[in-house]
């Protein structure tokens, strides 16, 4: 009791960095209930702790330890100057908590950085729990884990950044530890209610078995969107929102942030970036211009194979791009211009944006390597060019495509109109403005009166497509000089309490019968025109011998029908 006399008296942070265990102890102890009656979260007193915060959490006795745990978090809750603690209190609840062998003491730290969350330190606590996945002990890497998983389910995915998880969470269904891997399964499970399948695409590396694991469990989860459970403190009034929402027996408020389903995320953003420059065969540029076409097709196969990462680091991509678009345009073996078309589809897919330098180049020899009729080529030249076309805008290529839109080949003029009508799915009232309607409607009104039936059936979905994008209104004054039946057929609606059919103003009744005989299509002229609707990729899944692709494909062709039925 003599020794026990000595630091009783001291004060309360003194005894918390005292080297006899008890009196940690009973200073931590103190320290709780000092942290629990301090109403000014501004009050000088914190200052005094704010060195001996990390030493709460990573004493070297058990039962002093889970004391300075309790005393640690209260100072995170309430203290204004806890935020710059966080680092440090942080990193050493991971490496000296989460290896702890009692429940209490791993659950406490995990609390610990939840609420470093909650006072805006979210990022921090990110980085120091993925650091610890590298930690070699097991426990500490599980409950790195879960402690993500935790903050996920509770704050959401507009607080919880999901690019840095996704990126290491390959590796932790490697592990040799099941613990490992059935949390890391968890965590998955977690972020798929958030992202739905933006994260089929990073893990598509991981075992097979695991994956099928993982697919069983996504499938039986709601399709409602998840929601925020917890806030931070700048997110007070929603917090009072959410809390007035359940108060009142759920979901009843509309228009709030809080009730709107999670935004989509974009796979792509989930990705690491590849870098390929320097991956390709040194011989490359010599081979891609042999005589031998073998050589020639070595070349393109190899850049394939790199053009296929499905994110790429952004680079000088000039002159692969420009020998890609020689092989098109010039080369008589169709093999070699299928396997550069997809390179292109592949390049433009994985730089996005950083590709839009090149689009003009190469827009304009795709278009004209349309007159190919080979089933293989024209899918091969729709994927690149549709690729390519989401790098850049369409006012930055429309010379081109308006230039082969009277081009005296039939396949020219129709896969330009069927290539418009897929662009302008992707547009808007404002990326779509009558100055392009101006230039692009008189194309298309020439082309409805072609001889060829293919030139006028792409020409009207064109127009109809247009129509769904930016309405009647806006496309109905270009088409003055198109007869009602021919308007009709692109979309546009008959006149109010008239039917197709009535008779025109010269007093002649339209046939009924004769426009719109259906017959039986041979198996070559659908896949022509599916082709002409669907994306290559999704036509050639379709015969996939791996049931998850047939079934993706499936979900990509019931997008485009729906959307052409609306």
């Amino acid at each position: 009791m003599g020794d026990d006399s000595e630091w009783m008296k001291l004060p309360i942070d003194q005894k918390c960095e005292h080297k006899v265990w008890k009196a940690r102890l009973n200073g931590y102890e103190d320290a709780l209930k000092l942290f629990q009656r301090i109403e000014d979260e501004k009050s000088p007193e914190w200052g005094k702790y704010l060195g001996l915060l990390k030493k709460f959490v990573t004493d070297s006795n058990a039962v002093a330890q889970l004391k300075g745990l309790e005393a640690a978090l209260a100072y995170v809750e309430n203290a204004h100057l806890a935020g710059k603690t966080s680092g440090e209190v942080v990193s050493g609840v991971v490496s000296k908590v989460f290896n702890q062998p009692k429940a209490r003491a791993k659950e406490l730290g995990s609390d610990i950085c939840l609420m470093y969350i909650e006072i805006e330190k979210a990022e921090v606590v990110q980085d120091e729990l993925i650091k610890g996945l590298d930690n070699k002990n097991p426990k500490i890497v599980v409950t790195c884990i879960e402690t993500l998983r935790r903050a996920l389910s509770e704050f959401g995915s507009k607080i919880i950044t999901l690019k840095p998880v996704v990126k290491v969470l390959p590796k932790q269904f490697e592990s040799r530890e099941k613990a490992v891997r059935d949390e890391a399964k968890l965590l998955a499970v977690e972020i798929y209610k958030w992202i739905r399948d933006a994260l089929r695409p990073p893990l598509q590396g991981i075992n097979s078995v695991q994956l099928k694991e993982l697919e069983e469990e996504w499938v039986k989860l709601p399709t409602t969107a998840p929601k925020q459970s917890r806030f931070l403190r700048s997110q007070q009034a929603l917090k009072a929102k959410f809390e007035q929402q359940q108060a009142a027996g759920g979901d009843e408020a509309d228009g709030d942030d809080h009730d709107k389903p999670a935004p989509q995320v974009d796979p792509y953003e989930l990705l690491e970036p590849v870098e390929i420059l320097s991956k390709l065969p040194k011989d490359f540029y010599d081979k891609i211009e042999a005589k031998k076409w073998q050589e020639r097709k070595e070349a393109m196969e190899a850049l394939e194979t790199l053009a296929k990462n499905p994110k790429l680091e952004n680079g000088d991509y000039g002159g692969l791009s420009q020998r890609a678009k020689k092989v098109i345009g010039k080369d008589a073996n169709v093999m070699l211009v299928t396997l550069a078309a997809k390179c292109l589809a592949g390049l433009a897919a994985g730089l996005r944006k950083k590709f839009g330098t090149y689009a003009g180049h190469v827009v304009p020899t795709i278009l004209e390597k349309f007159k190919e009729k080979k089933p293989q080529v024209v899918q091969a030249l729709q994927e690149a060019i549709d690729a390519v076309f989401l790098t850049t805008t369409l006012q930055n290529i429309s010379e081109d495509v308006l230039g082969v839109m009277d081009n005296k080949n039939p396949s020219i003029k129709q896969q330009a109109s069927l290539f418009l009508a897929r662009s302008f799915r992707h547009c808007t009232q404002t990326t779509l403005p009558k100055s392009m309607l101006k230039a692009f409607c008189p194309a298309f009104l020439k082309q409805v009166n072609d001889s060829a039936p293919e030139v006028r059936d792409a020409a009207y979905e064109a127009l109809g497509t247009a129509m769904k994008v930016v309405g009647e209104k806006a496309v109905n004054p270009f088409l003055a000089d198109l007869d009602k039946l021919k308007l009709d057929k692109s979309g546009g609606p008959p006149k109010k309490g008239k039917s197709a059919s009535a008779p025109s103003a010269k007093g002649k009744k339209v046939p009924e019968t004769k426009e719109f005989i259906e017959t039986e299509l041979s198996i070559e002229v659908c896949e022509e025109k599916s082709s002409a609707v669907l994306p290559a990729s999704c036509m050639q899944l379709l015969d996939s011998a791996n049931w998850k692709e047939r079934l993706a494909s499936m979900e990509e062709f019931q997008k485009v029908t729906s959307f052409n039925l609306v």
